[in-house]
């Protein structure tokens, strides 16, 4: 199955039930902290991406990893999965009920040659005003599901959700990023005549530690060039070639608009030498990074460092799994217009590990490490950032209190323990 033209070809049947779901009336103070969970095959991998089609409806487009769905035999010997969607839409984290809800169950022949099931389902929205819609992907045949959260923007007129991104094969691009340099396509939900993208090529700084006061400075929203679209038939022609931000605008002038990331080939994983070096800021000081980024040979002094404080090659190597699949995780939650270990929630999730809590508004998340009242419980907040580049753009509310906690979850790291913070 390919691109988008076959969706719902295999819908089967489709249940509208009414918004007396049973369950917690409002998502702000639930926890949700399995959306985090670095253990990817104890639920079921899918992906959302939102169109947001016109005044009255929305397009929710999923993409589902075969590998983590079970698979059956039918009566007529084919094989098959079979899931069903259940979704609650509301207008914001702490409202009591939701505005719809509904349940659609899909039935969906295997195809070997692919590796994702993908398809679509439409629900009824409005332009001026946001959205939460939560979504759970039960496995018919497991019992496995996923539960996700998906925000949908229609308060501005254009966003990342008023287009889709294809690559050259008509595939969709589930992800904010891109993986290579290539040709990528533009399909917007309403006709369009013209779309910029403006290139933003700016190395970004990381985020500084949790105990720090120092101001960001203020962007430049000066684009460092800016590309006119060509649109060849119902697309438009976006050209991709170097690692940066592009922002998808309506009118030169505006700053509003969806942006598309390119990271580097590799990304979300830590492959590349500098990959590996960058993130090593967070648990090394400044003498000591300062010495590795400067000496000739990187990757040998990357290496010199993990072993230095894992002490024998087995820990190091250990040390390395740990903390990189941590670099990639973070990479694929957080991104905004940097990479997502660079941000403030990449940073904690780094040194601190996965939180035992998250609660979530829609003005902030906190994430609590231990239990609530102990001593040595470590609790965050992250307030949402008005971006216009993303909506996943979180500062952490930094605090001298956090000193202590830092410093010493950064000496168990340079002792040679992987850090989970409880």
């Amino acid at each position: 199955m390919r691109g988008f033209l076959f969706i719902s070809s295999f819908l089967v049947a489709v249940v509208l039930v009414s918004s007396s779901c049973t369950g917690p009336r409002s998502i702000a103070g639930r926890n949700i902290s399995y959306l985090y969970n670095p253990a990817p095959l104890v639920k079921v991998d899918v992906d959302y991406i939102v169109l947001n089609k016109n005044d009255s409806r929305s397009t929710i487009f999923w993409r589902a990893d075969k590998r983590t769905l079970q698979n059956a035999e039918d009566d007529q010997g084919n094989t098959t999965y079979s899931f069903v969607f259940r979704y609650r839409l509301f207008p914001s984290y702490s409202a009591p009920e939701p505005l719809d809800s509904g349940k659609v169950i899909f039935k969906e022949l295997e195809d070997s040659l692919e590796t994702y099931l993908l398809d679509s389902l439409e629900i009824s929205t409005t332009y001026g005003r946001n959205y939460l819609l939560e979504i759970t992907l039960k496995d018919l045949n497991s019992r496995r599901e996923n539960k996700s959260f998906v925000t949908i923007t229609k308060s501005n007129p254009f966003t990342r959700q008023s287009f889709l991104l294809l690559d050259r094969e008509n595939h969709l691009v589930f992800e904010p990023f891109v993986v290579e340099p290539d040709t990528y396509l533009l399909r917007t939900a309403e006709p369009r005549q013209a779309l910029f993208a403006k290139f933003y090529n700016r190395e970004f700084p990381i985020a500084s530690p949790p105990f720090s006061m120092v101001a960001p400075k203020p962007f430049d929203f000066t684009p460092d060039k800016m590309i006119g679209m060509v649109k060849s038939q119902n697309k438009f022609i976006l050209p991709i070639t170097t690692t940066g931000l592009y922002q998808i605008a309506t009118d030169e002038e505006k700053k509003t608009g969806g942006a598309v990331y390119y990271f580097g080939t590799f990304y979300p994983q830590a492959k590349m030498v500098m990959d590996l070096a960058m993130p090593l800021r967070f648990i090394t000081t400044n003498e000591e990074y300062t010495q590795m980024m400067e000496e000739e040979g990187l990757k040998k002094s990357v290496d010199k460092y993990w072993l230095s404080v894992g002490g024998n090659p087995n820990r190091a190597r250990e040390l390395i799994r740990s903390y990189y699949q941590r670099v990639e995780i973070a990479n694929t939650l957080f991104a905004s217009y940097i990479e997502g270990w660079k941000t403030d929630r990449g940073m904690c999730y780094l040194v601190f590990g996965p939180p035992n809590v998250v609660n979530r508004s829609t003005a902030t998340e906190t994430w609590l490490y231990g239990e609530e009242g102990k001593y040595n419980s470590l609790s965050l907040t992250f307030t949402k950032v008005v971006n216009p580049f993303t909506p996943n753009d979180y500062r952490l509310n930094r605090s001298a209190t956090l000193k202590t906690p830092w410093y010493r979850a950064v000496e168990f790291w340079r002792q040679g323990r992987v850090l989970t913070y409880k």
